[in-house]
């Protein structure tokens, strides 16, 4: 939920100023929050297990920037996706498996998996690699 929630509010936040810098008025757009709220979820899947909790927001955060550049790049491409899949679920699934490699607790994979030899990559700095 920390994921998801913190999806939403960045996608929220960046539609809300991209619209405040198109338009000159704030658009608060639903769907960019609902969207939001999924593409958290999406990126916090595949790592939910392994992670720390301040990781997990930091995986929101990201998924919701990437959710809403990726839905303004496929408008430009002239790509119709009406429900903005796309941009939700491969975006993010593709960002989900990089946060994997990225933000995996040696401690959470010892409770997991029983080892943890294979950290992630901001873990193993502190390890000496």
């Amino acid at each position: 939920t920390l994921s998801a929630a913190s999806g939403t509010i960045t996608a929220l936040s960046l539609s809300a100023y991209q619209s405040l810098k198109n338009s000159g008025e704030v658009k608060f757009d639903t769907s960019y929050a609902l969207n939001g709220c999924l593409s958290g979820l999406v990126g916090i899947t595949g790592s939910c297990a392994v992670i720390e909790p301040w990781a997990a927001i930091v995986i929101g955060s990201i998924s919701g920037v990437i959710y809403v550049f990726s839905s303004r790049l496929l408008v430009y491409l002239r790509i119709d996706d009406a429900v903005d899949a796309i941009p939700v679920h491969l975006s993010n699934g593709i960002w989900g498996v990089i946060a994997v490699g990225l933000f995996a607790s040696p401690r959470r994979l010892e409770v997991v998996y029983h080892h943890s030899n294979h950290v992630g990559w901001f873990y193993s700095w502190g390890r000496g690699s």
